[in-house]
């Protein structure tokens, strides 16, 4: 049985400690029998995890895994929140580093901003509920990095690909995947034959052209649904398909729900 994704895991916080103002490290290299976040509200520090290394700063996280030597420098005052944590899944073994990299950058600093603050206001409480909202909270910034992560390995797949040819095939895919066209046309311009094509992308990105167009077609046409009051038709032609009636067919099989049902539960 495969291990689940890293956004599907879920943290148990074993220990959290704030920092307002904390101006050196007491030891500059040191290792942890659990898992470690050092979470940076100001300041900065320069690592060093294993291979990966560089400067951390404000709204930045940082994972340490159990058993992996840290080494830090601190550069400015940190205001820092460190937490010790576990994954619940026995599937991700604790003492086994499965993330894709130990700094973060989580792109949505209002809400980081948000969990920092009800951190700092529950780090010295002790009661159950407390517990349970800063057990909640470390989730959600767990969730941050995951979606960092996941658009971070996006890129890298589709522009850090070895085949030049495929590279060039996925931006053509992506500047006309709203407009009408047929996979042959590409093809032909690759001067590749569709099924020669089909397994050269595949092994590229690990999908196929007609699913990575479709991704970015539904993707488009759910914007649209919660963002105008455009009819599905009319949806459509604004995402490449040639009427409502085969897009509300390829909407349902993708996202498990008519168009009209997500707008109807979305919009607000």
């Amino acid at each position: 049985m495969d291990a689940p994704a890293l956004w599907d895991q879920s943290l148990i916080m074993i220990s959290h400690a704030y920092f307002e103002r904390k101006e050196k490290f007491e030891m500059n290299s040191d290792s942890y029998p659990i898992w470690m976040l050092f979470a940076v509200e100001s300041g900065r520090f320069r690592f060093r995890i294993g291979a990966e290394s560089g400067e951390i700063g404000a709204g930045e996280l940082i994972y340490c895994p159990p058993g992996c030597m840290f080494h830090r420098e601190m550069v400015s005052p940190l205001e820092l929140h460190l937490i010790g944590f576990e994954f619940a899944s026995r599937q991700l073994p604790a003492h086994v580093p499965q993330v894709p990299s130990v700094k973060s950058h989580p792109a949505d600093g209002k809400r980081l901003a948000s969990n920092f603050e009800c951190l700092r206001k529950l780090h010295l409480a002790v009661d159950p509920r407390s517990a349970l909202r800063k057990q909640m909270i470390l989730n959600d910034i767990w969730q941050l990095t995951c979606e960092v992560w996941e658009e971070e390995h996006q890129q890298d797949e589709l522009v850090h690909s070895d085949d030049a040819l495929m590279n060039r095939a996925a931006e053509w895919l992506s500047r006309h995947a709203h407009t009408p066209f047929g996979m042959i046309e590409l093809s032909s311009l690759l001067e590749l034959s569709p099924v020669q094509f089909t397994r050269r992308f595949r092994k590229s990105f690990r999908m196929t052209p007609s699913d990575f167009v479709r991704s970015l077609r539904i993707r488009k046409a759910a914007g649209l649904l919660l963002d105008t009051d455009l009819t599905l038709n009319q949806i459509a032609t604004h995402c490449g398909y040639e009427n409502g009636f085969y897009l509300s067919r390829v909407f349902a099989q993708t996202m498990g729900m008519s168009p009209s049902k997500y707008r109807e539960l979305n919009r607000v």
